[in-house]
């Protein structure tokens, strides 16, 4: 019986952890293209870069989630 339950505690658990990362996954899609659509509009100060100044990349900021492995690397 003890089995049993914690199995099915692990399930409710992994379940919920599912629902926060995907949760977590809109959220980071949402604010992404919030601010791909500041970076357009030039009336928002500081989206766009200074001109002559080069955009700055972010190491993994382009990176695909599907592409990570389970350590969080490519």
């Amino acid at each position: 019986m003890r089995h049993e339950e914690q199995a099915k505690r692990l399930e409710r658990d992994a379940e919920r952890l599912e629902e926060q990362g995907e949760r977590v996954d809109r959220r980071i899609d949402e604010t992404r293209g919030d601010w791909e659509s500041k970076e357009h509009d030039s009336s928002v100060p500081g989206a766009q870069p200074d001109p002559g100044e080069e955009e700055e990349e972010v190491a993994g900021a382009e990176t695909d989630p599907e592409e990570l492995d389970e350590e969080g690397g490519p």
